[in-house]
């Protein structure tokens, strides 16, 4: 029998949990860890564990007068909380870090607007719902821009659609508005190998998503019905956000679309490059400070 590997921290990420990610984002993860579960690949060393990239929000703008603009960068994978991933993986954005880094902008006085710099295939559902309310809500108190910047697709479309403004190059992606699932069923490997594993549980549902018992009829049923019901949610928040019907979303059938067509579909607002969005931000920041500046100047002369 080969060596079975365990990356529970990473496969979590994969099998037996709602995705709100492209199957493309989806299937190199899973790909890349299959045959590390099948004990194909040798362990990683030690060395080779990363911690999540520590995206870092940055300023622009003219903090002395006031019109300074918070740029967050929402890249890689979107998973709820901070922790590890495999060094083959890049990039990885928590929706927890992500609300902390606006609220942070939130209660700086000297911030105006708000930017998130997107370029990601989406990751898991669990805690996608909650940044999204928390970002609509916050928009409320400052304007929030989603600049794609290249691809928001999924749980990062989800994002997305919570903002003030989505503004998209033309080249740039967004959509993707469906769930993606994988349930892991090792029988057959372990038939294979001779091996037996006998599992004592209670309670019909215990054992859902066990990897070393054959997927069921009524597991199955009960998969489809949450897969569903996540679906159902994503396509109802998109819909109110983009003030479109459901069906019309429904009938994306969870494909994606590109610069001027993703305007045309109602998924997006503008076209302008990121470095352009970037720009025409400040500058309406920089305009509306200089207009008040301007009414109090006026109001003082009128008071002496």
């Amino acid at each position: 029998m080969s060596k079975m590997t365990n990356y529970p921290h990473i496969a979590a990420m994969v099998f037996n949990t709602p995705l709100l990610a492209t199957a493309t984002l989806a299937q190199t993860v899973s790909e890349f860890l299959h045959k590390r579960l099948l004990g194909d690949f040798p362990e990683l060393s030690s060395t080779a564990q990363v911690s999540a990239k520590q995206t870092q929000e940055y300023v622009v703008g003219d903090p002395e007068q006031g019109d300074k603009v918070a740029v967050i960068a929402v890249h890689g994978i979107l998973i709820p909380r901070m922790g590890f991933i495999d060094a083959s993986c890049e990039e990885v954005m928590s929706y927890e870090r992500l609300q902390k880094q606006i609220n942070a902008a939130l209660k700086d006085d000297k911030v105006q607007e708000i930017a998130l710099d997107i370029n990601s295939g989406g990751g898991s559902a669990q805690g996608a719902f909650e940044c999204a309310d928390f970002i609509k809500q916050a928009a409320q108190q400052k304007p929030i821009r989603a600049i794609i910047n290249m691809n928001a697709c999924s749980g990062a479309y989800l994002i997305a659609c919570a903002c003030t403004e989505i503004i998209i190059s033309k080249t740039a992606v967004v959509g993707s508005v469906g769930v993606y699932l994988k349930r892991l069923d090792l029988t057959a490997h372990y038939e294979q190998n001779g091996v037996k594993i006998h599992t004592f549980y209670r309670g019909a549902t215990k054992v859902d998503f066990h990897p070393d018992i054959a997927l069921s009829e009524e597991e199955r049923k009960r998969i489809e019905y949450d897969t569903e019901a996540t679906y159902q949610m994503f396509v109802e928040y998109v819909s109110q956000n983009r003030n479109l019907s459901i069906a019309d979303v429904q009938a994306t059938e969870a494909d994606t679309y590109q610069g001027q067509a993703a305007i045309d579909m109602g998924l997006a607002d503008r076209l302008a490059t990121p470095q352009d969005a970037i720009n025409s931000i400040v500058h309406s920041v920089a305009q509306q400070a200089s207009n008040q500046g301007m009414i109090a100047h006026a109001a003082l002369l009128k008071t002496i």
